[in-house]
């Protein structure tokens, strides 16, 4: 004897339950894809940074002679001595200003340097520019 007690799952049931399943995992593979997007994006602005601080480390062991201390440069633009290419990723430059004059006198060995990286592919999903800027003192200086 078959007993009637015995129910299962019908098949409206079973359909609902599919499709908020799908929905759930639909939603969490696009919760994927961002955070993979922000993971990277991340990472390049990392890497950015580092070259730009890279930049000012090696400007501040120059003497203020060098072409590249030189009172100029554009971050917009390609000025000779002033720009680079330090990776086939990125394009980095600098502008070097004066300090203003001050009344004791040591404005004459100080420049105040702004290093921009930015990268090549202008992807603004998964690549932004990166911007340092700092005073740097002629070490030694005449």
């Amino acid at each position: 004897m078959k007993s009637t007690d015995e129910r299962g799952f019908t098949l409206v049931e079973v359909l609902i339950a599919t499709v908020i399943l799908t929905v759930a995992l639909v939603s969490m593979a696009e919760l994927m894809a961002v955070t993979i997007r922000m993971q990277m994006l991340g990472r390049e602005q990392t890497s950015a940074v580092r070259l730009a601080q890279d930049k000012i480390d090696e400007l501040m062991s120059q003497d203020f002679a060098v072409a590249a201390l030189g009172i100029g440069g554009s971050l917009t633009a390609d000025v000779a001595d002033h720009f680079d290419d330090p990776t086939a990723l990125y394009k980095r430059r600098w502008l070097v200003a004066a300090c203003p004059v001050d009344p004791v006198g040591i404005a004459a060995n100080l420049r105040v340097v702004t290093v921009r990286v930015t990268p090549v592919v202008t992807d603004r999903r998964t690549a932004t520019a990166a911007e340092i800027t700092t005073i740097i003192r002629c070490w030694p200086c005449p």
